[in-house]
């Protein structure tokens, strides 16, 4: 037996799956990961990576961060708040506890920090002490920062158990977190709580609000409140397709343009969801 040979063959293989695996999943791991910020205005930044975007607020009498993304990003972003906040406090919104929204808050150690209204328990078993939030919005909560109105509002089981949007009130920009993937097909998982007609529910609130110019997703670039019904649309073909599939391949074809996550997230990963529920 030539063993030689074996192993050569055997080293050649490996590394054409390596290889698959690097081109199915390289375009995920640089949409999800590719850092870079936005500069919304002189007070406003939107920083990409570590999962998701994240915003950096400097006010009168605090910086705001909403979401603290993971990973090396989670660091790289609180030094940036810190660099901001000078003597000012910091206060931390995580829309949701995803860990690609809440993993950075270890870094805010004393700082006060909203999520919705989760068990803690619930909480603490998934993020640990490290990343527990301290405070806990129910319905809604506005903080007064000065040149800056900050409106949380708990919109209630969609993506997650409790997710939360954050309204800059003067500036007209709204924070949505996971309640909109720009182009990109949403995660549902039993476990956070995801249900689909909820998130409808929480999209149309979203949709009847007034004083939103600009609107920043959890995923995906920033756009304006036609970002809102573009993400319900996709639902209500979703729903369409899982209630009769004959209409399947129709309302597929929609969102072929629409990122999909290999093994996580798709057209038919949402449909399959749907059917479940």
């Amino acid at each position: 037996m030539n063993w030689k040979r074996i192993i050569l063959v055997i080293a050649g293989i490996l590394v054409l799956i390596a290889g698959a695996a690097a081109f199915i999943y390289y375009p995920t791991y640089r949409f999800m990961f590719a850092g870079g910020t936005q500069t919304v205005d002189t007070v406003l930044t939107i920083v990409k990576g570590g999962g998701g975007n994240s915003g950096v607020l400097l006010t009168d009498s605090a910086v705001v961060v909403i979401d603290t993304k993971m990973g090396g990003d989670a660091e790289k972003l609180y030094n940036l708040a810190r660099s901001k906040a000078g003597p000012k406090k910091i206060i931390v919104v995580n829309t949701h506890y995803h860990g690609d929204h809440v993993k950075g808050n270890r870094y805010y150690k004393g700082c006060d920090i909203y999520i919705g209204a989760y068990d803690q328990k619930f909480l603490l078993d998934d993020l640990g002490p490290e990343n527990m939030p301290n405070h806990f919005v129910k319905d809604s909560l506005i903080l007064f920062l000065g040149n800056e109105t900050l409106c949380l509002y708990n919109l209630g089981p969609a993506h997650t158990w409790n997710d939360m949007i954050v309204l800059l009130k003067n500036r007209k920009v709204l924070f949505t977190g996971d309640l909109i993937f720009n182009k990109v097909n949403p995660f549902l998982v039993k476990k956070s709580g995801a249900n689909v007609d909820q998130w409808i529910g929480a999209l149309d609130r979203m949709m009847k609000m007034e004083g939103i110019d600009k609107v920043i997703p959890g995923h995906g670039e920033t756009g304006d409140k036609a970002m809102i019904a573009m993400m319900r649309n996709y639902f209500l073909d979703m729903k369409v397709a899982a209630a009769d599939p004959t209409k399947e391949k129709e309302m597929t074809a929609k969102y072929k343009d629409w990122m999909v996550i290999p093994m996580m997230t798709s057209p038919g990963v949402t449909i399959d969801y749907i059917r479940k529920q």
